[in-house]
């Protein structure tokens, strides 16, 4: 009698374990240990088998920032002529991190700037004319009114006060059109320029004062001054498991086989309406794995991490 209640104990025992282990350990349809769950009755069984706020789902992820990296690079072709940052420095946004020669560009700004002051000081000059015209006007107005002047004295003043005021007119008009062009310029030589686009740290730089650089190629690489992120691929067997909302253990995966380092707890902010192919899992013999991206955000700044590390997640009621 003995005998029998100690087999079924340690079948009972057995069974749970395998359950256990299908959902924690077990995580890829190949079901290896270290894997992450594939599309397998056996992962479902874990699933419901689990405690109302226990773990529900696992997956694979990595640290990330909303827009990931940013690639840099001017937009003109030309020669880097200042290279004011350095790898791993910080920067705020709007800093200039790169200027590229403009020695033209900056010759025909300097001839417009000119034409346009003078441009200005000829609008300047004809406008102090009309005062004294419109003054004359009045004048030969009042004399012919007290017969002290003919009518062709007045038409003549009248004539003079209408051209200065053409005159005025068309100089005034080609201070606006040096302006367009003085402000074209200046927008073209903000293309020998390159600033940050938002905060950030330097991660890379591809190239050095001298050196040919242009649009086609980014030569800085900057990571935002954003909150990290995590981007979890999802099985798609556990895609009815997880809803946006839904709170998360994160832990490193170092893949040294040592302990996990535990991340602040986080929350699903989105989830994928789409399936794609999953490139933090792998299973040999059942080909590529179909995933839903979902991504998750700490509750509190995590310390020690770095985008791009692997993680793991473990998703709870």
């Amino acid at each position: 009698m003995k005998k029998t209640q100690r087999s079924t104990a340690f079948i009972g025992f057995a069974t749970s374990a395998i359950a256990v282990a299908a959902l924690v350990s077990g995580c890829s349809p190949s079901g290896n240990a270290g894997d992450f769950p594939g599309a397998t009755g056996t992962a479902h069984a874990a699933a419901a088998a689990q405690p109302q706020n226990g773990p529900v789902a696992v997956a694979r992820g990595k640290i990330d920032v909303e827009g990931g990296l940013l690639e840099l690079g001017p937009g003109v072709e030309g020669m880097v002529q200042q290279l004011p940052i350095r790898e791993g420095q910080r920067v705020q946004r709007g800093q200039l991190l790169l200027r590229m020669a403009d020695d033209a560009s900056r010759a025909d700004l300097s001839v417009a700037e000119s034409e346009w002051k003078l441009a200005q000081a000829r609008q300047k000059a004809k406008a102090a004319r009309l005062p004294q015209l419109q003054a004359m006007l009045t004048r030969w107005q009042t004399a012919v009114r007290e017969g002290a002047a003919d009518a062709h004295s007045l038409d003549e003043a009248a004539q003079q006060l209408r051209d200065a005021e053409s005159e005025a007119d068309v100089a005034r008009a080609e201070v606006q059109v040096a302006l367009a062009k003085v402000e074209q310029l200046r927008s073209t030589r903000k293309r020998f320029e390159l600033n940050a686009p938002e905060a950030g740290t330097i991660v890379r730089l591809r190239t050095h004062a001298g050196s040919q650089a242009g649009p086609s190629q980014p030569v800085i690489t900057l990571l935002p001054q954003s909150p990290l992120i995590v981007r979890a691929e999802l099985n798609e067997s556990f895609a009815g498991a997880v809803h946006e909302g839904m709170r998360a253990t994160v832990a490193i995966d170092g893949d040294t086989g040592a302990m996990a380092i535990a991340l602040p707890e986080a929350k699903v902010q989105r989830i994928s309406p789409v399936f794609g192919v999953a490139h933090l899992q792998e299973d040999t013999q059942r080909g590529p794995i179909r995933v839903i991206e979902c991504v998750l955000s700490f509750n509190q700044p995590p310390t020690g991490a770095r985008m791009g590390q692997n993680v793991r997640v473990t998703f709870h009621e």
